[in-house]
């Protein structure tokens, strides 16, 4: 993988933990019977939501060259993957924005705050969607798949759901039986990831171009993909202990589990765009 390609890589894991922790984190601001306790949770996980969106779409403009190349990405809405998705980003973060300062004033009506919520997470799965069309390219064959999206909805609902649940608990929005059920979620997920991964790794063998074959590129990858495999087991078997350790641990277990997704995200993303090439002369 190019360095260039880095941003990138920050960008869309960002992004999708982002969309998947806010998703987890409004799934359960109703079970928080108290309603002060609630808007505390929402103002403060909600910003470190805002924080990962921040950094992710700093990070997408270095791969422009200059920040201010980033208005350009605009120009074509509705005709270019790019700039739908650029667009449905700001969007989603400008609702989520919204809704995090009507907590923080708590001066509007508890019915238009429930909207920008909802609108926000809805605003989110429409980003995730424009992500993932961007990559559907038929000249590049190793994204053109059903792997592309499995991949990118993985991310959201593994890292994300994680990151939800480690900014709930961290600010008290959780309990046991809460843990629990995401932990399950998590793990379930997980383990689906882990199956894709190496079916999709096996389907590497049957795409070749006349001048390119993935299993080259796939050989100086398999280390990056073996240890995206082995942080993946690492966060599943700390997120289990998690949720059956005391109430002290439980948050340094999550967090641990946390980074242990997040870089195997990393070095997944890394290969994604690594093993890139098309069926042209380039």
């Amino acid at each position: 993988m190019h360095f260039l390609e880095l941003p990138l890589v920050f960008f869309t894991v960002l992004a999708q933990c982002a969309v998947g922790g806010y998703l987890m984190v409004i799934a359960h601001l109703n079970s928080i019977p108290d309603g002060k306790q609630r808007r505390l949770v929402a103002v403060k996980t909600i910003f470190f939501v805002l924080a990962f969106m921040t950094i992710g779409f700093a990070s997408s403009t270095m791969h422009l060259g200059s920040p201010l190349r980033a208005f350009n990405s605009l120009n074509r809405v509705g005709g270019s993957g790019l700039s739908n998705e650029i667009l449905t980003g700001s969007i989603f973060f400008a609702l989520t924005g919204c809704y995090w300062l009507t907590e923080v004033c708590h001066k509007s009506k508890q019915r238009f705050r429930s909207l920008l919520r909802y609108l926000a997470a809805i605003a989110g799965i429409i980003f995730m969607a424009a992500m993932v069309k961007v990559y559907l390219i038929e000249t590049v064959p190793l994204w053109d798949n059903i792997f592309t999206p499995l991949d990118f909805i993985f991310t959201v609902m593994t890292a994300g759901v994680l990151f939800g649940s480690l900014l709930l608990n961290v600010f008290g929005g959780s309990n046991t039986n809460a843990n629990k059920r995401m932990a399950a979620f998590g793990l379930l997920i997980i383990g689906l990831h882990f199956i894709v991964i190496i079916i999709r790794t096996i389907s590497f063998s049957s795409i070749a171009t006349s001048i390119h074959q993935a299993t080259t590129n796939l050989q100086a990858y398999m280390p990056m993909i073996i240890i995206q495999c082995v942080l993946m087991l690492l966060a599943g078997w700390l997120w289990m202990r998690a949720i059956n350790s005391e109430k002290k641990q439980v948050t340094m277990l999550l967090s641990l589990a946390f980074v242990a997704i997040f870089v195997a995200e990393i070095f997944g993303r890394g290969t994604f765009y690594g093993m890139h090439f098309t069926v042209g002369l380039l």
